[in-house]
């Protein structure tokens, strides 16, 4: 008897992130994670540690503020979406599946992508620029269907 190829279906976005996998049994999927960010919903203004710093300009008196070169938000979720990453990462070098399906809006799909491995990244079987971290899992079967392989 041939094994069952065991697929994981990723939904992220920069802030949440839910893995499942198909039912072995049935219809269905099975939660594996459900992954939250705690700082992506803070505000910029409580991410950073102080105020932008001051310049003074030589040519005369007037004061500027300098403001951060990095967005503190584009940094948290590029923060987060890189330790999901290594979650699959980790989990594809045990084995714990044989295919990936990542659903993700374009830039945190980019980005995911480029953090993982080669090998998992080898994996990946089809990928979609869809943000479905909210979506019911009853509703995701249609989203699986309109998929093409990459």
């Amino acid at each position: 008897m041939a094994k069952r190829r065991i697929t994981w279906i990723v939904m992220a976005d920069g802030s949440r992130a839910r893995i499942v996998k198909p039912r072995e049994e049935g219809s269905g999927f099975d939660v594996l994670s459900d992954l939250a960010s705690s700082e992506a919903h803070i505000p910029s203004r409580d991410l950073v540690s102080d105020r932008p710093g001051h310049g003074q300009e030589s040519s005369n008196s007037a004061h500027h503020a300098i403001e951060p070169r990095h967005d503190p938000h584009a940094q948290v979720k590029s923060a987060f979406l890189r330790s999901v990453a290594e979650r699959l990462n980790r989990a594809g070098g045990e084995k714990a599946f044989d295919a990936l399906i990542l659903f993700a809006p374009p830039r945190c799909l980019g980005e995911l992508r480029e953090a993982l491995d080669g090998k998992t990244r080898g994996k990946i079987k089809a990928t979609a620029p869809k943000d479905l971290t909210k979506l019911p899992l009853t509703e995701l079967p249609g989203h699986l269907e309109a998929l093409t392989p990459r």
